[in-house]
């Protein structure tokens, strides 16, 4: 959570397959018991960008630890306040895997934290990308662009929309209606038979004007209870849009300050 124009623009870039894909998803057959979707959602700055204990080996192992066999085995990535070295990266450790992604800058360069590097966020996917967008949410006044990058991914049979959420730092001012408008477009995809997950740092507490509108009806939450995810708050979130998910094995893991100052946030959920 960093301290430091108008409605929404979704800038579809490399949008492939939408007119191929129509209105429906692809679906498994109905036979078929698909396994759980895997996903691991981490502001892995935060307030701890360059500061000490900060260690940009730990912060790249906890993240590829997450996804590995021997880990975790997460097949989604959510990660916010990521330098475009870092997202390369662990692109090029997790391709192997069977990972593909998108990272979505907001900055060009911020010297003390990427080295100068693009800064912004990303998501990664152990599937197909076959498409991309990037959502602008910036309603003025934020001291910087407030970007969701997302992916069109086929995993299990089914095609949906996945997106790396980090929304504005203020008092709600600007927060709020770029939530409202991150939940329209959620709602325009979900329309079009394209369910979607939305991860990340939404930077306030649930039931909030920030975070009403993802418990409005068409949204469901892996986490209900309010399990700090930042200092005693919790600001981090899964949402999905997809009604026959069910929620399993939400967890935050213990701080690690040598990656952020916020905690990871991991979840399962199953499809019938």
């Amino acid at each position: 959570m960093r301290r430091h124009r108008h409605p929404l623009r979704a800038a579809m870039t490399t949008v492939l397959l939408l007119a191929a894909l129509g209105a429906t998803p692809a679906r498994r057959a109905a036979a078929d018991t698909p396994p759980p979707l895997r996903i691991v959602t981490y502001n892995i700055c935060g307030n701890m960008c360059a500061a000490a204990p900060y260690d940009n080996a730990t912060r790249l192992d906890s993240v590829a630890a997450q996804a590995a066999a021997t880990g975790w085995n997460a097949d989604h990535l959510f990660l916010q306040e990521v330098c475009a070295q870092q997202y390369d990266a662990l692109l090029a450790r997790l391709a192997p895997l069977g990972f593909q992604g998108h990272f979505g800058p907001t900055l060009s360069g911020l010297p003390k934290v990427c080295g100068g590097h693009p800064y912004g966020n990303a998501v990664l996917v152990r599937a197909p990308v076959t498409a991309t967008a990037d959502l602008d949410l910036t309603v003025g006044g934020e001291s910087e662009p407030i970007r969701v990058p997302c992916v069109l991914r086929t995993l299990h049979g089914a095609t949906g929309w996945a997106c790396s959420v980090h929304l504005y730092w203020d008092d709600g001012t600007r927060r709020a209606p770029e939530a409202r408008a991150l939940a329209a477009q959620a709602r325009t995809w979900r329309d079009q038979g394209l369910p979607v997950l939305l991860a990340g740092d939404f930077n306030d507490s649930p039931h909030t004007a920030s975070t009403q509108p993802f418990y409005s009806v068409g949204f469901t939450e892996a986490d209900p209870a309010a399990t700090p995810t930042w200092n005693d708050l919790k600001f981090d979130y899964v949402f999905a849009t997809d009604p026959a998910l069910t929620w399993h094995h939400t967890e935050v893991l213990p701080l690690d300050p040598r990656v952020s100052d916020h905690r990871l946030l991991r979840t399962t959920a199953e499809t019938p």
